[in-house]
C-alpha cells in the first residue's frame, strides 16, 4: 500500500505584498507556531512513525528507533532538555533551542511508504516501510517557506543544516560541485566546502565571512597558472588585486579595511565564480 506525498510544500507563489516586500516578517513566536502546525501535519500523515511511533487501540504505544522516551532522544541527539509531546513548552525554547529542533526533526522524518490499514475503533495507517530522502525533501519545501521570512532569511539545506539564506545566482555556486582531480580534493574541494559552510553558518559574523573570502583567494593563487592561461592579464591583475589590497590575505599596512558586509558579499561571489570559471575552463 502506498501512501500519498504532502501537498502542503506546493504553495511556492510570493503574493502582491510579498513581492513588493510591505508584509510583516515572522517573528519567533510566529515562525514556532508556523513549525509546529507543519509538523503536526507530518505527523497526521505518519511521517515520524519511524522514529516516534504510533498508539495503536489493540498494541497501545508502539515505539519507533527513538524509543520509548522521546524527550529523553531528543536530549541526546541534540543536548537540549525538551520535554515531548512539546504543548506550551514551545513558547519557552529560545531560537537557538528552536532552530536545533527544527534540523532535528528533519532528520528523523521519513515519507511513509508500505503498511496497513487500522480499521477498529478507527485507529489509523501503521507503517513498516518508509523513504527518508523523499520525507526530507518535503520537510525542507514545507520549513524553508517560511524559514525565508524569519529575520535576514534563513533555509535549511540538504544536510538538515539552517544556513543564512542566499540570493539565487549565489546559492546556485555554492551548491554545484566543482569538477576536481583527485589529488586535489584538499587543496580545492575540501577548502572550497569550508569556505561557503563558514560564510553561511547563520552565527557567522563580519571576521568569519573574512576568513571564507580569504580560503577562495587561496585557491584562486592555487588556480593562478590556468587564469594566466585563460584569462587577460588586466582582468587577472583587477582579480588579486582585489585580494591583496583591500585586507582579505596578507593584512598590510597600507591596506584598506573600511569596507562593509555588503562589499565582502561582492567579493565572495566574484572569487567563488571566478574558481567555478577556471576549472571548468582548465577542465574543457
Amino acid at each position: 500500500m502506498q501512501t500519498h506525498s504532502a501537498q502542503r510544500g506546493n504553495m511556492t507563489k510570493r503574493y502582491w505584498s510579498q513581492r513588493k516586500g510591505i508584509t510583516a516578517k515572522f517573528d519567533l513566536t510566529m515562525l514556532k507556531k508556523s513549525w509546529l502546525s507543519i509538523f503536526n501535519y507530518f505527523t497526521s500523515l505518519g511521517y515520524y512513525q519511524e522514529y516516534y511511533g504510533y498508539l495503536c487501540v489493540d498494541a497501545g504505544s508502539v515505539d519507533g528507533k527513538a524509543g520509548n522516551d522521546i524527550s529523553e532522544f531528543i536530549f541526546r541527539k541534540t543536548r537540549r532538555i525538551i520535554t515531548y509531546p512539546f504543548s506550551d513548552l514551545m513558547n519557552n525554547l529560545d531560537e537557538d533551542t528552536f532552530f536545533d529542533l527544527i534540523e532535528l526533526f528533519h532528520d528523523t522524518i521519513s515519507f511513509p511508504v508500505e503498511g496497513f490499514y487500522h480499521s477498529y475503533s478507527g485507529c489509523g495507517y501503521h507503517y513498516n516501510k518508509f523513504d527518508a530522502e523523499k520525507g526530507q525533501e518535503e520537510y525542507r519545501k514545507n520549513i524553508n517557506e517560511i524559514l525565508l521570512d524569519y529575520d535576514d532569511g534563513y533555509e535549511i539545506n540538504k544536510n538538515g543544516e539552517i544556513q543564512i539564506l542566499l540570493t539565487p545566482g549565489l546559492k546556485e555556486l555554492t551548491d554545484a560541485s566543482v569538477p576536481v582531480k583527485q589529488d586535489e580534493n584538499i587543496r580545492i574541494t575540501y577548502k572550497l566546502n569550508r569556505a561557503i559552510n563558514k560564510y553561511r553558518d547563520r552565527h557567522s559574523d563580519f571576521g568569519d565571512r573574512k576568513e571564507a573570502v580569504r580560503e577562495l583567494a587561496d585557491i584562486l593563487e592555487y588556480l593562478r597558472p590556468t587564469i594566466k592561461i585563460e584569462m587577460l592579464s588586466k582582468d587577472e591583475n583587477e582579480l588579486f588585486n582585489i585580494a591583496n589590497n583591500f585586507a582579505i590575505r596578507h593584512n598590510r599596512d597600507n591596506q584598506k579595511e573600511d569596507y562593509n558586509l555588503v562589499w565582502l558579499s561582492w567579493i565572495f561571489y566574484l572569487f567563488l565564480s571566478t574558481i567555478h570559471l577556471c576549472i571548468r575552463l582548465r577542465k574543457e
